[in-house]
């Protein structure tokens, strides 16, 4: 029985804060609603969210009410992807970009039988692929969801699983799964559904406070790649 690997990308595969998405965020908000051009997306706290939610929030720091759900937001992201794929056209991979271990871990968990891998992020789905091509890892990622298609970020993980389901052609229940995350939001999207999640201090938040949310079990970062794979065959949900 395979599990199921769902790894969030900014601040656990890849460091978080880059400029170019954040730029993208605000190419595309700015383009489709040009009243909002004095709000950027460094005003709103948008560690753990989904990028639809993000942009409601830049839009309401200029007056603007919007849901989540406004098909509206569908021409932001599709012109946050392309500003974000023209920046990087032509430029050198930016592995430095890759935090410890995953150069090694990704490749490795993608070959082996006791797996399935996938994404599971707030980033949009123009912006990820992007970052996942220049940085070699996309062929270990063949699913995944994206914070430009569901309004918040559990609603990432039933979409996940149906598309895992779909490609590697079997149902894996929420004890087949392990998401694996930086943020305080990672661990809720997690347990909402019963699902393990594997705490990493690669982001904003120490082990410390990853423990202290909950996380099923936490690490520094992703460097002990044997002692990583073998935690996500054991890590279970322990709240449940």
């Amino acid at each position: 029985m395979r599990r199921l690997i769902l790894f969030d990308v900014d601040g656990t595969l890849i460091k978080r804060g880059d400029p170019d998405h954040l730029g993208a965020m605000d190419h595309g908000v700015h383009s489709v609603f040009p009243e909002a051009k004095d709000a950027t997306v460094t005003s709103v706290d948008y560690d753990g969210k989904v990028d639809r939610l993000i942009a409601t929030e830049i839009l309401a720091q200029a007056g603007i009410s919007l849901s989540a759900e406004d098909p509206a937001l569908d021409r932001v992201f599709d012109l946050a992807g392309e500003y974000y794929r023209d920046r990087w056209a032509g430029k050198p991979g930016g592995l430095e970009d890759l935090l410890p271990g995953v150069a090694e871990l990704v490749p490795k968990l993608a070959m082996d039988d006791a797996f399935a891998l996938g994404v599971l992020t707030g980033g949009s789905r123009g912006i990820v692929a992007v970052k996942l091509e220049r940085l070699g890892l996309v062929e270990s990622f063949p699913v995944g969801s994206f914070g430009n298609e569901v309004p918040n970020r559990p609603a990432l993980v039933p979409l996940a699983l149906e598309r895992a389901a779909a490609y590697f052609g079997e149902v894996f229940e929420p004890e087949q799964v392990v998401i694996v995350g930086d943020t305080p939001a990672d661990v809720n999207c997690a347990h909402v559904h019963g699902i393990p999640c594997l705490g990493v201090a690669t982001g904003k938040y120490s082990v410390e406070a990853m423990r202290a949310v909950g996380a099923d079990e936490v690490l520094p970062d992703l460097s002990a790649v044997s002692a990583v794979r073998e935690l996500l065959l054991t890590i279970e949900y322990q709240n449940g």
